[in-house]
């Protein structure tokens, strides 16, 4: 599927010409886009951040190249910027909360939806914070947190019952590979944080010590 949808992307960008807005951001520095984006706000949730705003056109524009065409040039941009931040927040605790040799772990998707898009844009996030860190902070196990059921998108939904019940019960965790280890969660955008929520409880009933999360934009 992987293959497909890059062949069909391919030409695309011989037929079609690309989104000025796509190659402006590919033609930004990482001190550019710093620059350009707007701080996100702060999330309720303490245990989660975000570096950038959502609502603000570049970082849109960018996780939308990252999560429907598998934007390589902005996917590195970007997840180097998420790593430099997510160092800064977690240094202090590494030093001095015994938050030691955290896991990655992306929120994951359902299977029927990874088999329509042929990749989950959370896990390309993880995996290349992973590959800047070169093991020397992280490690990453795919697999550790499953979605199993499918939901409908939790922005269609108009109310925060409606968001808490639609997600219950759609994670599980693999005890033997997240028992007793810290975990940093990571996803392109953190929007009520009632995925984070699930997802962290999941972890921890399965045994994780600390369970943080990370994402792009909020």
């Amino acid at each position: 599927m992987e293959k497909i949808i890059k062949f069909i992307n391919t030409i695309l960008d011989l037929i079609l010409p690309k989104d000025f807005g796509i190659v402006e951001i590919e033609n930004m520095s990482e001190m550019d886009i710093q620059n350009s984006v707007p701080e996100a706000n702060e999330i309720k949730n303490s245990k989660y951040k975000a570096i950038f705003q959502y609502k603000n056109k570049i970082s849109r524009k960018a996780i939308w190249a990252i999560k429907y065409n598998k934007n390589k040039m902005i996917l590195n941009k970007f997840s180097n910027l998420l790593y430099e931040f997510i160092l800064e927040n977690v240094t202090d605790e590494m030093a001095f909360s015994n938050f030691n040799n955290p896991l990655l772990i992306p929120i994951p998707m359902h299977k029927n939806n990874l088999r329509q898009r042929g990749y989950n844009q959370s896990e390309l996030i993880a995996k290349e914070i992973y590959k800047i860190d070169e093991g020397k902070n992280f490690d990453i196990v795919l697999g550790a947190l499953i979605k199993i059921k499918e939901t409908p998108h939790q922005s269609e939904l108009k109310n925060k019952n409606e968001r808490l019940k639609n997600l219950k019960g759609c994670f599980y965790a693999n005890k033997e590979l997240v028992q007793n280890r810290n975990i940093i969660l990571i996803d392109d955008v953190i929007t009520t944080g009632t995925t984070m929520n699930e997802a962290s409880k999941t972890l921890r009933e399965a045994g994780a010590k600390r369970v943080i999360g990370f994402s792009v934009a909020h």
